[in-house]
């Protein structure tokens, strides 16, 4: 049982455990109505695993904008509790979060004896926090890299149809690199994607040769069982009891293959009649908002738009019972880096609630499930491979529901929030540095060198061509006022008043 209350807590270090910062993102999943974010998941993940070890936490965390009211006013002073256990949480609005001064006043007064970033952004803000203090201060810094941020950045400059948001990315990302001492990654292909990164970076120096920077921390989820407690799908309008529900649950980012999912979906529809589509979310206004309109655009033009029921974001707590009604969970991915990186909690938690998985095969977390027959998978832009599975998956029920009880099985011993933070924890209890920090790393000394003098060059030239637009204008005033330019301009308006004629 999880609770909060508006009062300040005053937490007092135990013997052998570490007094934690965490910045991570809200909503945590259990407190918003509506939406739950990927981000908010990991957030939590952490914290839980960490308090249960028993450690000392404050949870500092960036409130969602599109979860919370415009006018939304940061709370400093929360005193929550898990399972009696309590821990700080402050939960801050944008302003607040990127007020580094703010982040800075929290950190003195809470002194812990390790940062962790929970997720990029977090992770950003902790960096440019440890940036702006003396190196006596600093503390040993864990920054979880939820996802590869740079094949995001393609994935939404092919949305925005622009390359603007590279940099911003990438130098975030840059931020980040070169301060933590420990990292973590949703997958080991990312792992080593980070490892490249790092070594762009410079930190694959002369001191860290034999250091092990990257750990994989998968997607998790609680051990408990869903309970059904509310009739959502069937029973309710024309979905029937022996109709066969395909659900989709969650945002349509910029991932998702909307194109190759309707076709799939009408092939299907229009050779069983029982087939029915419900979907749970929308477009996420942080990151795409063009992806869910078109969907339900084309499904508009579609003779089957009665069998698709699409429902935008639902309570939060009635999501579960989704799950537990329909027959099968559809994820479907394009082949991009940012998926073939990344993974897939709303999968988690459809194996968590035994529901059977048919997923395109892009991620890791899809590779899985097809080498060890947890579900189905389909390759990606097929969509007559699709509909042949949805097909099949329709008319093989009892076998399907088995495969789905062995994924459940599968996910509780394997991706349990315990088992997927154990090297967390372990850094936990003894958070160390890296071996280069603090240290000279000339790559970087170079090149943030060379950015400095790339400033004075170009803060020069601009200095320059504002003095030559400024002499230009003086000139023009001085012309503009001689005899010659103002007889010139007479002959030209008495031109113009002949010509007229």
């Amino acid at each position: 049982m999880f609770y909060i209350n508006k009062l300040k807590l005053s937490i007092t270090n135990k013997a052998g455990m570490s007094r934690i910062m965490l910045l991570g993102m809200s909503p945590l999943p259990f407190e918003n109505d509506k939406k739950v974010y990927g981000t908010g998941i990991r957030t939590w993940q952490f914290t839980r695993s960490l308090l249960e070890k028993g450690h000392d936490i404050c949870l500092v965390t960036y409130a969602i904008r599109s979860a919370y009211p415009k006018d939304y006013i940061s709370e400093k002073n929360y005193e929550a509790s898990y399972e009696g256990k309590s821990f700080k949480y402050i939960c801050l609005n944008e302003g607040d979060f990127e007020d580094i001064s703010e982040i800075k006043k929290i950190y003195e007064e809470f002194s812990p004896d390790c940062l962790i970033g929970c997720t990029f952004y977090p992770s950003n803000i902790a960096a440019t926090l440890l940036g702006s203090i003396s190196l006596e201060q600093r503390v040993p810094f864990w920054a979880d890299l939820f996802g590869h941020v740079m094949a995001e950045a393609q994935a939404r400059a092919f949305i925005d149809g622009s390359d603007d948001a590279l940099f911003h990315y990438w130098n975030g990302e840059y931020n980040i690199l070169t301060c933590a001492d420990m990292f973590s990654c949703v997958s080991e292909r990312q792992s080593y994607a980070l490892i490249g990164e790092l070594g762009a970076a410079g930190r694959l120096n002369r001191y860290s040769a034999g250091y092990e920077f990257t750990n994989t921390i998968y997607c998790g989820m609680p051990q408990e069982d869903f309970r059904h407690d509310k009739n959502v799908i069937r029973g309710r309008g024309r979905i029937g009891k022996d109709d066969f529900v395909i659900l989709w649950t969650g945002g349509y980012n910029t991932w998702t293959d909307i194109d190759t999912l309707f076709k799939a979906l009408t092939d299907a529809m229009s050779q069983n009649e029982r087939i029915f589509f419900v979907s749970t979310g929308a477009e996420i206004p942080e990151q795409d908002i063009k992806t869910y309109p078109r969907f339900c655009s084309l499904i508009e033009s579609s003779p089957f738009r009665d069998r698709f029921l699409m429902n935008g974001w639902i309570d939060g707590r009635d999501v579960h019972n989704y799950y537990l009604e329909a027959d099968v969970g559809i994820n479907i991915d394009k082949d991009i880096y940012e998926v073939k990186f990344g993974s897939k909690n709303r999968i988690l938690d459809w194996m968590r609630a035994g529901l059977l998985t048919l997923s395109s095969n892009v991620c890791e977390l899809t590779d899985i499930i097809e080498k060890n027959g947890l579900g189905y998978t389909f390759r990606p832009y097929k969509a007559e491979e699709l509909a042949a599975k949805i097909l099949y998956i329709a008319e093989h029920r009892r076998s399907s529901e088995a495969i789905a009880r062995k994924a459940k099985a599968y996910a509780l011993e394997n991706f349990s929030f315990q088992k997927t933070t154990e090297k967390l924890c372990m850094w936990a209890q003894d958070p160390s540095f890296s071996p280069d920090a603090k240290l000279e790393r000339k790559m970087l000394l170079d090149r943030e060198e060379s950015i400095k003098n790339f400033k004075r060059i170009t803060s020069n030239q601009t200095e320059m061509i504002d003095q030559k637009d400024k002499r230009i204008r003086e000139l023009e005033s001085i012309v503009q006022k001689g005899f010659i330019y103002k007889a010139y301009a007479y002959l030209k308006i008495l031109k113009r008043k002949v010509l007229k004629r």
